[in-house]
């Protein structure tokens, strides 16, 4: 599957042009919790002498490096992911044509998730455990200070299990975005450790129904019956006090309205009393109590959800996870900034599809919105 809109490089040298035309389906997914994941689909060919190509040849060798750059038509390439193989994957049929390979490979994450160990931090915040982690691996990255210092003679900081996974958990718990990604300009993989961007730069905007649309089809869903909030209680053994967490989430309402307060007072109609779960062995400590569940009830409170399609021929370029985004053509009520949590590209006999998964906490705009942007077939000068 030669396509300009393609490209693919082991160990920094493009693929050989005989193992291109043997390629007939990418499949990249990207999240801001998850490692980005590529799937490489070639067909198979068996020669006169039994052996199959590319099976039987030794390009991909364990934990090769792989850079997967994929253009829309019209746009500027993009490197959606640099990582390593981590599978090989052989399906054979009693047919020939339909026997192929997939070549499975993983973001550097893939690298922080094959060793175990049991590791302290003594007197750290998550976010430093976070930078230490990352150093181990020379990996350079963006980390935002995280609120609670553990210390070592009250509540040290331990890790038992992979690098990836202690990670992926300091994340969750204080609402950050974990994962890395190519940096164009600085020409490398950059490990992100911070919240979630919701309020910057949208991307151009994903467009229904409106004469200039890039949307082949847009599903929603919001919960009407849900716990919008998210509550904690811990015992600190040192001050010998109970340490509450009662938060309301720390994201501003992304909306005209937030549905939080909608859907607690409609259930508290039906006999609810409180809309709420609670924190699972949070630490007994005041700020990592309080920050825990600020993520959790950010998170509770995300009650919209959009997945849709793009055409990445009219959209003019790619749209990206673990950004924003701005959506029209749907209504005052659904119209407005998401966040894209999620996104899966493809390349199928030279077209390039995408499907995405993005979240919001509110309905209606806030009216500070500034639809119409586009994305660009050239780069700013």
């Amino acid at each position: 599957m030669p396509d300009p809109s393609l490209g693919i490089q082991l160990d920094g040298k493009a693929l050989p042009g005989d193992v291109m035309a043997r390629l007939t389906q990418v499949e990249v997914r990207e999240s801001d919790a998850d490692p980005t994941i590529a799937t490489l689909r070639f067909s198979l060919a068996q020669g006169p002498d039994g052996r199959f190509f590319v099976l039987d040849d030794t390009l991909f060798g364990p934990a090769t490096p792989v850079d997967v750059d994929i253009a829309a038509p019209g746009g500027l390439s993009t490197r959606l992911l640099s990582g390593f193989v981590t599978h090989v994957r052989p399906h054979f049929e009693a047919i020939e044509s339909n026997c192929y390979l997939e070549i499975l490979v993983m973001d550097v994450g893939a690298l922080l998730d094959v060793e175990e160990r049991v590791a302290s931090y003594p007197d750290s915040s998550d976010s430093e455990a976070a930078e230490e982690i990352f150093k181990r691996y020379k990996i350079e990255n963006e980390v935002k200070a995280s609120a609670a210092r553990h210390e070592a003679d009250r509540q040290l900081l331990v890790q038992r299990g992979t690098d990836l996974d202690f990670l992926a958990g300091l994340a969750r718990r204080n609402g950050y975005a974990f994962f890395f990604e190519y940096d164009p300009d600085k020409k490398k993989v950059i490990a992100h450790f911070h919240p979630p961007d919701l309020e910057g730069t949208a991307q151009a905007d994903l467009t229904i129904l409106q004469g200039d649309d890039n949307l082949e089809w847009v599903d929603f869903q919001w919960s009407a019956a849900a716990p919008v909030r998210v509550v904690g209680h811990a015992i600190d053994p040192f001050a010998k006090q109970i340490l509450t967490s009662t938060s309301e989430g720390v994201n501003a309402e992304g909306g005209e309205r937030g549905l939080a307060d909608d859907v607690e007072a409609g259930l508290k109609k039906r006999g609810v009393e409180f809309a709420q779960h609670l924190l699972r062995d949070p630490l007994p400590l005041e700020a990592a109590i309080s920050a825990e569940g600020d993520a959790a009830t950010d998170r509770a409170k995300d009650l919209v959800e959009a997945r849709g399609q793009v055409d990445p021929t009219l959209y003019r370029g790619l749209l990206r996870a673990r950004r924003p985004v701005l959506l029209k053509g749907v209504g005052d009520r659904l119209s407005g900034r998401y966040y894209v949590r999620g996104v899966r590209t493809e390349v199928v006999e030279g077209r390039v599809t995408q499907t995405f998964v993005a979240h919001r906490n509110a309905l209606g705009r806030t009216g500070r919105e500034r639809f119409g942007q586009q994305a660009e077939e050239v780069p700013p000068q």
